[in-house]
């Protein structure tokens, strides 16, 4: 198997869609033939090579692909992902994960609009893997999920997780306004409790669950302690679709500090 490395040495353009980079591709290519690799801009075609330090290791135990850098201006980052995992040090920018169906995407920082969301004019956002991002997201993350685990280490924008049809989404920190709107099924876990609409969803009950158990030994969310998860209650919606998706959250009794969750 190998890792490579993506150590930023130059400045990004403004615009960059990382979209066409797929690790199960990548793992096959030499290093030189990676840093000839062209990425669309605004200002036209990048090579790999003029943008990154470009490394290779074979002594790793699964497909990795590292971002060393701030990816903020790129776009794209593990679109269609499948297996393997792919690690960026900071920040990315909008659409990352999106379209993934199976591995591993590691944020070490804050994540952009639409995560794990469609792109272009396809219906179907997430479907399979996992995105964990340390720090915070942006709108319209979890857009159409249909299966896998997001989990956000800070708040989220607005829109999260409309028409949702399965997975797991993870929230520690805030969260905006609109919260799965059109969501049929699926479970939302938030360390703070969110503002819902009462419209659209049941009346929140004591959470009793078989998974919590299970959910508190394997979750990639640190602030999923078994405490903090025997003390939730649960909502049912979205009701005006017959949605049966579930909204796992504190009572506005709990603390924010024993999700470990920032303002």
């Amino acid at each position: 198997m190998s890792q490579i490395t993506l150590r930023l040495r130059s400045e990004l353009p403004s615009s960059l869609d990382a979209s066409r980079i797929r690790l199960d591709e990548w793992v096959q290519l030499s290093t030189l033939e990676i840093e000839r690799f062209q990425l669309q801009s605004r200002s036209g075609p990048i090579a790999i090579g003029d943008l990154f330090e470009v490394s290779v290791r074979s002594d790793v135990s699964m497909p990795r692909l590292v971002f060393d850098g701030c990816m903020q201006p790129v776009s794209g980052i593990g679109f269609q992902h499948k297996l393997g995992e792919i690690l960026c040090e900071s920040n990315v920018g909008d659409h990352a994960g999106s379209c993934m169906s199976g591995g591993r995407i590691v944020v070490r920082g804050d994540a952009g609009d639409h995560l794990g969301s469609p792109i272009g004019s396809r219906t179907v956002g997430m479907s399979g893997g996992q995105i964990i991002v340390e720090g915070s997201a942006g709108d319209d993350a979890g857009h159409r999920m249909r299966r896998g685990e997001i989990w956000i280490g800070s708040n989220v924008g607005k829109r999260l997780a409309t028409w949702m049809v399965a997975g797991t989404f993870g929230v520690a920190g805030n969260c905006g306004p609109t919260i799965a709107y059109g969501m049929r099924r699926g479970t939302l876990i938030f360390g703070r409790p969110p503002t819902l609409d009462k419209r659209r969803f049941s009346t929140p009950i004591p959470l009793r669950s078989a998974f919590l158990g299970l959910m508190s030994r394997n979750s990639a969310a640190k602030w999923l302690t078994p405490d903090f998860l025997h003390s939730l209650n649960v909502c049912r919606g979205d009701q005006l679709i017959d949605g049966r998706g579930e909204i796992w959250m504190p009572t506005s009794g709990t603390e924010s500090t024993k999700t470990g969750a920032s303002n």
